[in-house]
């Protein structure tokens, strides 16, 4: 009903997008067309007798629109879920950012929420870790692998020495991992000294590992 004249002569003109009352010539409202995208005039016609029922379509679209999304999301998370090893979990939230064209980490460690807040509570190993993220080697490591070197670091900065299976039962990587990594450390030792340095003056004595 129109409500200037209260005329039930309404027309929905699809052509220019507006809902007219053919009583007094008001346009008494506005069709969102892009829904109606891929049905025929005459399905749309009856499916818009109000505008009521229009939004009600539209709403209706909009959750089959959501509705596709999240089944492509739960396709993905069980492609990936397939592929997952033991102790390891899939980051619905990452699977979305690479859904959406971006880059994220999709398989996350259990321990990995454990590291975030050791980071969180850790300034001097966070700063570290922001320069592994810098190593053109070391940047491609896992979370978990950067956060043991992070913390070998440390230790060798402040201590002059660091306990390789301590950090090992920390981060929750391997011994034999472990001793890896503070083998490629030594390769890249060389590069990162110089920003290290700045951290604090204790590279230049002599480095022990223990294991």
């Amino acid at each position: 009903m129109c409500p200037y004249c209260n005329s039930v002569d309404i027309a929905y003109d699809f052509e220019r997008g507006y809902v007219v009352c053919r009583g007094c010539g008001t346009i008494i409202d506005t069709i969102f067309i892009e829904q109606f995208i891929g049905i025929t005039y005459e399905s749309a016609n009856e499916l818009v007798k109000s505008v009521r029922n229009a939004i009600k379509f539209k709403k209706v679209q909009g959750y089959k629109m959501r509705l596709d999304e999240y089944k492509k999301e739960v396709s993905q998370y069980e492609d990936f879920g397939k592929r997952c090893r033991k102790n390891v979990r899939v980051d619905l939230n990452a699977i979305k950012i690479v859904l959406n064209g971006g880059k994220a980490r999709v398989y996350k460690h259990f321990s990995d929420d454990e590291l975030m807040r050791i980071l969180k509570e850790d300034e001097i190993t966070k700063k570290i870790l922001e320069i592994l993220d810098e190593d053109a080697i070391l940047s491609s490591r896992t979370f978990r692998s950067k956060v043991a070197l992070a913390l070998l670091i440390k230790n060798l900065l402040i201590h002059g020495e660091a306990d390789l299976d301590e950090i090992a039962h920390k981060t929750k990587v391997s011994k034999i991992h472990m001793q890896r990594l503070a083998t490629i450390l030594k390769t890249r030792m060389k590069i990162l000294k110089p920003k290290l340095i700045e951290m604090k003056k204790l590279l230049s004595s002599p480095i022990s590992i223990s294991s």
